[in-house]
């Protein structure tokens, strides 16, 4: 390649993880939508905490089933044919959720949202590994996944004044609204990565070789437990807050100030990894402090200070968690492996919301589940440290 092509490729490559951050952006802005006004939503529909975590779970529960099979037809369909797809299962789940007059048919929509983000959420990633070499990676991943904590914090900051004139209805279908924005940035602007095939590719069966499948079911363990924490915290922290006396906006607002922290804790969380080559002391040392932080709001009068410590350090593991995962498989089996992993996360993250709500019912209060967040972030460092010393290429 001459050099003048290699500085094309070097420049393209960043502008298409720009695109695609718009992508997770709107997933971002979807996903929290239910818990920024949970409250609303609860009193109009006579909602108990446990339904309010299963709404939060259903946008992820639908990976249990399609993960799997998803990857099946990256096999047979392009990258951006599967991403636009699934942002386009996240649209109609919106406009679903937004016609919803009772739990089932918020539900439903619920469900259709998250099966898209499924769908995307595994070629997205893909892409990213197709775009950016080993030693660029964990950096780009984290960078990609910051788009994650913008779109809740857009959802935090502004869907409850919106729910406040126009009805929570309208904040279903504002979601809509953004994937629709975000499906059309996608198909004008992205393109394959130079030399790469017009499929995925990945033959018609799905197959990967045993000691990999091992590596990539322990890492997806590892990635569900630690997103645990952070879904716990942000699905349950608003409520928590409007207990302890903070209105619907100001109750989002705290909470929002985490994901505003997370963006450059993302990509700085990535650098120290790669700079120091100490990737499991980067991510002990930010759990622990999250967690300690997660453990104290609710006994504080400072959520303000703690929330945006919240958000600084226990984002700054996402990108070395993934980084380490993706380096565990092959390229040729890259589609498959992540179909595992988001089984593994979605299967999580779908299932055990539900039991966090039904822990701060039987608790009588939302404070429970930010204690639960704390005490898996805690988990979260020797399951990672035992991922990273098994044998194979380490995060780097």
């Amino acid at each position: 390649m001459s050099p003048h092509r290699y500085s094309l490729v070097l420049a393209n490559r960043w502008a298409i993880l720009a695109v695609l951050i718009v992508v997770r952006v709107a997933m971002g802005f979807q996903f929290q939508s239910v818990a920024a006004i949970a409250p609303i939503i609860a009193t109009d529909l006579k909602l108990d905490y446990t339904q309010v975590g299963k709404l939060v779970g259903f946008y992820m529960l639908p990976g249990i089933v399609i993960a799997i099979p998803g990857g099946f037809l990256g096999s047979r369909f392009t990258d951006l044919t599967m991403v636009l797809f699934g942002i386009g299962l996240m649209a109609l789940g919106g406009v679903v959720a937004g016609l919803a007059g009772d739990f089932n048919v918020l539900a439903i929509g619920r469900l259709l949202s998250g099966a898209g983000a499924v769908v995307q959420s595994i070629f997205l990633v893909k892409m990213i590994a197709e775009w950016f070499d080993a030693k660029s990676v964990v950096t780009a991943m984290a960078i990609m996944l910051s788009g994650w904590p913008v779109g809740i914090a857009i959802a935090l900051t502004a869907l409850g004044p919106l729910a406040a004139t126009w009805g929570w209805q309208a904040v279903m279908h504002s979601t809509a609204i953004g994937c629709v924005v975000a499906m059309a940035v996608l198909w004008l602007s992205y393109q394959r990565p130079p030399g790469s095939a017009v499929s995925s590719g990945g033959g018609s069966r799905f197959r990967i070789p045993r000691r990999e499948l091992v590596m990539v079911c322990f890492a997806g363990l590892v990635w569900t437990i630690y997103n645990l924490a952070y879904f716990s915290f942000l699905s349950f922290g608003p409520a928590m807050l409007i207990e302890r006396g903070l209105d619907v906006a100001a109750a989002g607002r705290a909470i929002s100030l985490a994901s505003w922290a997370a963006l450059p804790a993302l990509p700085l969380g990535g650098y120290l990894a790669d700079r120091t080559g100490r990737p499991g002391l980067v991510l002990a040392i930010s759990c622990l402090l999250a967690a300690g932080a997660t453990a104290a709001l609710p006994l504080s009068g400072q959520p303000h200070l703690l929330c945006a410590a919240i958000g600084l350090f226990a984002a700054a593991p996402a990108g070395i968690i993934m980084g380490r995962a993706i380096s565990v498989m092959s390229p040729s089996y890259r589609a498959q492996g992540n179909a595992i992993l988001y089984t593994f996360f979605y299967g999580g993250m779908g299932v055990i919301p539900g039991l966090i709500g039904w822990s701060a019912d039987s608790a009588g209060t939302a404070a429970a589940p930010l204690y639960f967040s704390a005490t898996i972030l805690v988990l979260s460092v020797p399951l990672f440290l035992a991922l990273n010393a098994t044998p194979g290429r380490r995060t780097r």
